[in-house]
């Protein structure tokens, strides 16, 4: 069977998170190029993203609650933004099916992302510390993974 590589992004916060997807979720025929191994430093983040996009079959987005903004005049928790950018330029490179956003915490997102392929990790996210990937999370990623 073929090796799938999928580049895997987060927050700087949600490194460690992001780590444990990693050793739980690679396999024989799947790997992660996650961004700390994959950034060059003083090339611009759209070079490197548009390098990255050659390299992989897909994106696994790990999203968490980063930063306050007001939405409507409601105070909303909101996912790190270059996070984000990263989300939004995987899914123009690859299309809606090739790109996943895992999801740890509560947090607001626009309407507009609604339709997109949402697995989930845990309501609860605490910044540098890792939830275990458990079963839900797992069976989610697993029907993603085998409809690529």
């Amino acid at each position: 069977m073929p090796l799938t590589t999928l580049f895997l992004a987060s927050s700087t916060a949600a490194k460690t998170q992001a780590k444990q997807v990693v050793q739980s979720l690679s396999s024989p025929t799947l790997q992660f190029l996650p961004w700390w191994d994959a950034f060059t430093p003083g090339r611009t983040l759209l070079e490197d993203l548009d390098d990255i996009k050659t390299r992989v079959a897909g994106a696994l987005v790990v999203m968490t609650p980063e930063h306050e903004a007001i939405v409507r005049k409601d105070k909303k928790d909101i996912p790190n933004l270059n996070v984000l950018l990263e989300f939004g330029y995987f899914v123009g490179a690859f299309g809606r099916d090739r790109v996943a956003m895992l999801k740890y915490g509560d947090f607001y997102l626009p309407s507009d992302l609604g339709g997109y392929i949402h697995i989930h990790g845990s309501s609860g996210f605490r910044r540098n510390r890792a939830q275990v990937i458990g079963k839900r999370t797992t069976e989610e990623f697993t029907r993603w993974i085998q409809a690529l």
